[in-house]
């Protein structure tokens, strides 16, 4: 489906004032109003009351709907359920997105309420735009190929923990190497997709395009104020653990937004870049601690990974300073926050970003289209002998 022909419903929840003491809610519901594509607004008590959920499933056969975009708490509470419920009603083939202002906005920035309704702002253009950008074939968060770009060099299979990736010659391309994935081994951690030299692999629900648009609308368009901060966040780790800090009410610095992968192994070193070149002041990567990795390894690779990126930064151009990996688990909620906002000073006392987004040319891996060309025949194809 094309962007043009889609219809998206926004759904902002006040969480029975919840959400709504911090932020300015009718503010962010006439914010959505004009993002483009979107059908409907609605703003609501508790989204994830059965009235609300069963609500919102009449709003998308009435109004058409093939895209729902909840902004309420972490979509690693509720996700599952608005997707059982527009199943249940026969609209399976409509997506949901959670954007989440309540734990890691109104909870942590209760005593700014200016900051806090314009990071919600940020983060729902954030989440808006990675809606945009999902298909509905997307059910799972498994990687695919495209065997056109595949070179078949193995660099995935000897990335791949859990054995989901086969490297091996393929008739449809006259026996060439191309890559094969078990989309029932795969478990999603998109490491893989990270590692892959030619972009031949991408990942449902976290695809190269859905995290480049997140980064670019925060940058782009977004209201936050000096210094502006891109954390991206394990979701079993960091992300859980910022979860957490919410919970608990801990006071955290606005001046950031987090951007969510399964691992920090999907984190590509070119989406730093594409931050650092298009104005980010700092990036801070989140992982979970060496050797308590949701997916045994992945947060050694991004070790390894992300310290090969840093000790290249100032050859690039940039201030290895307004880069940094830094470790959390699920149950550390008070070192994420110090983490994150002792990070937020360090960027603050850096100043803004020298880099001028005008004259820096951004890297160019991620952006290149699936290309539309038929497989290579043989040299000998056709030849009458």
């Amino acid at each position: 489906m094309s962007k043009g022909s889609q219809r998206m419903g926004v759904y902002i929840c006040r969480c029975g004032g919840g959400i709504d003491n911090s932020l300015d809610t009718e503010r962010l519901a006439e914010m959505a109003k004009g993002l483009p594509r979107v059908a409907r607004v609605s703003t609501m008590d508790f989204a994830c009351s059965p009235a609300a959920r069963a609500a919102i499933a009449n709003d998308v056969k009435e109004h058409g709907l093939d895209r729902v975009l909840v902004a309420a708490c972490s979509s690693r509470l509720y996700l599952r359920e608005f997707q059982q419920t527009l199943e249940e009603a026969d609209r399976k083939g409509c997506m949901v997105e959670m954007c989440n202002i309540r734990e890691q906005c109104a909870w942590v920035h209760f005593d700014d309420r200016e900051a806090a309704t314009a990071k919600a702002e940020d983060m729902l253009r954030m989440s808006h735009a990675r809606l945009q950008d999902q298909t509905w074939t997307e059910k799972a968060n498994v990687s695919r190929v495209n065997k056109l770009r595949c070179t078949g060099c193995g660099i995935c299979e000897s990335v791949c923990n859990f054995n989901a990736i086969h490297v091996s010659p393929d008739k449809e391309f006259n026996g060439l190497r191309k890559a094969n994935v078990n989309i029932n081994a795969c478990e999603g951690c998109g490491a893989c997709v990270a590692a892959c030299p030619t972009a031949a692999l991408d990942q449902a629900c976290f695809s190269n395009q859905q995290m480049v648009s997140q980064i670019e609308t925060f940058l782009r368009d977004g209201r936050m104020a000096f210094p502006k901060v891109l954390v991206f966040s394990c979701n079993w780790c960091s992300y859980a653990a910022a979860d957490t800090a919410g919970l608990k009410r801990m006071a955290m610095d606005p001046h950031f937004c987090a951007l969510r992968t399964m691992c920090s192994a999907r984190v590509d070193p070119e989406w730093v870049l594409k931050a650092l070149s298009k104005g980010a002041d700092g990036v801070l990567v989140l992982a979970g601690h060496p050797g308590r990795c949701h997916y045994e390894i992945g947060n050694l690779r991004t070790r390894k990974r992300m310290a090969l990126l840093h000790n290249y930064l100032d050859q690039m151009g940039f201030d290895p300073d307004r880069f940094r990996i830094a470790y959390v688990d699920s149950e550390e909620a008070e070192a994420y926050v110090r983490t994150v906002n002792e990070y937020v000073d360090k960027v603050r006392a850096l100043g803004p970003n020298p880099v001028d987004p005008r004259t820096v040319v951004s890297p160019k891996r991620l952006e290149m289209p699936w290309l539309d060309i038929k497989p290579p025949k043989r040299w000998d194809e056709g030849l009458e002998l």
